[in-house]
């Protein structure tokens, strides 16, 4: 059950059938309980959308742990086309790479066999490689100082959270050099299957509510459709390097003693 079949099956249901009937919960749910098999309280799930907002990150995480759904049967959320996307923008002197909401770990792992230092972050872990370092977090709250890493990838996840420019703005600061993102490109419904809280309709949307429109870096922001999906890459500011002169001022009290 790969991603571009998935994406086809959502266009179906979000573009042809009427929104009364593609957004009614009668119709919906027996669909929705199919796809959460497994999952141990679907009707929670179901209602997402309404309950994500009052939940604390303890009980996302706890939800997203017991979470079940048949798309758990392909490797990956991202398309192949999305992923060559960014595997040929990477720039060849790189060196490190944050995979954030790193899931099961398919392009992790890609990305440590092309012979990247690459460290993976989601709020669970669901996968053990040796190559591949793991801190739990939030991309809201990533626990990662300012511009640690050459390369940040974000591959469906911004979709899933709640404060979208804060997260963004976290992908930015501990990126140091390229910034990627993938996000689905799909109509807004209440009932769809997926935990999705935001909905992007074209690369330009995706640009303006996440906050990048507005980032200085804009003019270094590629933001295409690829099968599908919203793939994007944001190129950091270069930031100047500080004199050393400056530095050893910065370090002087007010009284003139070293601090």
């Amino acid at each position: 059950m790969n991603r571009r079949r998935t994406n086809l099956a959502r266009r179906l249901l979000d573009d042809w059938l009427p929104p009364v009937l593609r957004d009614n919960r009668r119709l919906m749910r027996p669909l929705l309980r199919w796809w959460f098999a497994g999952t141990p309280d679907p009707d929670a799930v179901i209602e997402f959308k309404e309950r994500a907002w009052r939940l604390s990150d303890d009980e996302m995480a706890g939800l997203y742990a017991t979470l079940r759904c048949r798309g758990d049967r392909r490797p990956t959320d991202a398309t192949a086309g999305g992923l060559a996307w960014i595997a040929g923008r990477i720039p060849p002197d790189c060196r490190t790479l944050l995979d954030v909401g790193c899931g099961r770990g398919f392009w992790a792992r890609q990305c440590a066999r092309a012979g990247l230092r690459v460290t993976g972050c989601d709020f669970v872990r669901r996968f053990d490689d040796p190559d591949i370092a793991f801190r739990a977090g939030s991309v809201e709250n990533l626990p990662f100082a300012d511009r640690s890493f050459d390369v940040v990838t974000c591959l469906h996840t911004l979709e899933h959270v709640r404060r979208l420019e804060k997260a963004v703005a976290e992908l930015c600061r501990v990126c140091r050099r390229e910034l990627f993102i993938i996000v689905p490109c799909q109509r807004a419904y209440r009932y769809t299957l997926d935990l999705h809280l935001h909905f992007f309709q074209s690369p330009g949307h995706f640009l303006a509510v996440s906050g990048l429109a507005d980032a200085r870096h804009l003019s270094d922001a590629c933001c295409e459709l690829v099968e599908g999906d919203i793939v994007c890459q944001i190129t950091m500011p270069v930031l100047p390097a500080v004199p050393r002169r400056t530095v050893q001022r910065a370090a002087v009290g007010a009284s003139g003693v070293p601090t």
